[in-house]
């Protein structure tokens, strides 16, 4: 929930900021690679014309900041269970689509009976949680930063 209310679309906070309003990146993005193990949250961002590596960390940490000290609006939150709810009921509206998720289900959690409570788990997260999450998870102490440029000639 915190990679799609960062980047999830043109209405998402990092996308408005700096695709947006501010006109530094081309594109910009958070998501979560969920593992067995560990997990990786990354962030990456194109940067458009002149704008420096610098100036997108800043600008995504203060986002970041902002998630870790404030809710996020009553709007946003139900745009985010809105959406998950959505994806769920996609993901779930076929024959295929419920294998997948039973299989899912059972080979990563054990338990093929979470497709009946997955859209529950969902509803229960709070912007709390989501604030919890981001000061748990998203400490700058906690990351690798890799620049990925073209070589030069």
């Amino acid at each position: 929930m915190l990679s799609s209310y960062l980047s999830n679309g043109k209405s998402s906070v990092l996308y408005k900021k700096l695709v947006d309003q501010d006109k530094k990146a081309l594109q910009v993005a958070a998501f979560n690679q969920g593992l067995e193990d560990y997990s990786i949250f990354a962030f990456f961002a194109i940067p458009m014309g002149q704008t420096t590596k610098q100036a997108l960390q800043t600008d995504i940490d203060a986002e970041i900041k902002k998630l870790q000290t404030t809710l996020i609006s009553e709007d946003d939150y139900q745009k985010l269970q809105n959406q998950y709810e959505n994806q769920f009921v996609n993901a779930n509206s076929s024959i295929q689509g419920i294998a997948a998720s039973l299989a899912t289900n059972h080979v990563l959690m054990g338990n093929t009976n979470l497709i009946n409570k997955e859209i529950d788990i969902y509803r229960g997260i709070t912007r709390q949680d989501l604030q919890n999450a981001a000061k748990k998870y998203l400490n700058s102490n906690q990351r690798i930063i890799i620049n990925y440029v073209p070589e030069k000639k």
